[in-house]
């Protein structure tokens, strides 16, 4: 079993990887909206502009349609992928949250969604300081971070 040793950055930081992703999951949800707009908009491109009648008196038929049918097409896919992916972060992100207790679910929305003050979350979980509130991310986040990664983040928090 291999272990981390300082100035070794093979092993990844999962208590910094979990909140990368809690502080982009807003981000995602409006990724998906850019995403959906991108994709009608090659659609709408990419869509026949009027009929186009064959010259024959030309020995051969122009490529370039085909090789704009082509781009489009694979600018699609890769539309549609990044689509799927970023949709599954989100929902994994979010069965996450629900599975945690849920206390530690409200904090971290609060924290790193919703980006509220401290003294806000202190004040909506009734917490009477902010330490004790520190105290409660970074356990919420170790928890996050093994149900959101599994057990090779038990090494790293």
């Amino acid at each position: 079993m291999a272990y981390h040793q300082e100035g070794d950055t093979s092993m990844i930081n999962y208590f910094k990887a979990a909140e990368r992703t809690l502080s982009q999951r807003g981000n995602l949800e409006k990724a998906l909206a850019n995403l959906e707009r991108r994709k009608e908009s090659v659609i709408h491109r990419a869509a026949p502009s009027g009929v186009q009648i064959t010259d024959p008196s030309k020995p051969y038929v122009s490529g370039g349609g085909a090789n704009d049918a082509l781009t489009d097409c694979l600018e699609l896919a890769e539309i549609d992928r990044e689509i799927k992916n970023t949709r599954e972060t989100v929902e994994l992100v979010d069965k996450v949250l629900s599975e945690m207790p849920q206390v530690e679910a409200a904090l971290l929305r609060a924290w790193y969604i919703e980006g509220k003050s401290k003294e806000e979350i202190a004040e909506e979980l009734s917490y009477s300081s902010k330490a004790s509130i520190y105290d409660l991310r970074n356990k919420a986040v170790s928890s996050f971070a093994v149900l959101f990664f599994g057990a090779g983040a038990l090494s790293s928090i």
